[in-house]
């Protein structure tokens, strides 16, 4: 697939077939996450990948943004230390936009491989954190749902003319 297919045909997806992934697949889509860019190259990310039906439950009961029956969740988290440690002040904006580029990467891999994603950020963050046993250190900043999708929806329209500028804000070429 070329990337700028898979960027236009990507969708999140909330429904899933009762098909399991496998490991290798699940594997392939962190390291997807991995190579995304990291300001000051922090890559303070941590992955937490999540299988077992009774775990899934128990995160999708921590998460009203969470339809469905995913296969998988990766939830992504971020060293709060090791960002502070490494960036500073900046430390903690950083490793929000790290985490942003590598899901980014990680939904464009799951489509690929022709798996239905969503990003989920309505959770209990303190209990998921309980929940995966995470070190007060490690922080859950987003969830990926993950699954064979049981269809595709279409995509909403974009509107590139009412998004772009050139040179300046009030400046729009004819």
């Amino acid at each position: 697939m070329e990337l700028i297919e898979a960027i236009k045909t990507r969708r999140s997806i909330r429904t899933f077939l009762d098909t399991p992934i496998e490991k290798d697949v699940l594997q392939d889509l962190v390291e997807a996450g991995v190579w995304a860019p990291s300001g000051g190259n922090m890559q303070t990310w941590r992955y937490i990948i999540v299988t077992q039906p009774r775990q899934l439950d128990h995160m999708r009961n921590l998460s009203p943004g969470i339809f469905g029956q995913p296969k998988a969740i990766i939830a992504v988290c971020t060293d709060v230390v090791e960002a502070e440690k490494k960036g500073g002040q900046l430390g903690h904006t950083m490793a929000l936009m790290d985490t942003s580029m590598a899901v980014q990467n990680i939904l464009l891999a799951a489509h690929d491989k022709g798996l239905g994603s969503c990003v989920i950020a309505s959770f209990h963050t303190s209990a998921v954190q309980k929940l995966l046993q995470l070190p007060s250190s490690i922080k859950p900043l987003l969830l990926i749902i993950l699954g064979y999708p049981t269809g595709k929806p279409s995509a909403p329209k974009r509107k590139i003319e009412e998004v772009i500028w050139w040179e300046t804000y009030s400046e729009r070429e004819p």
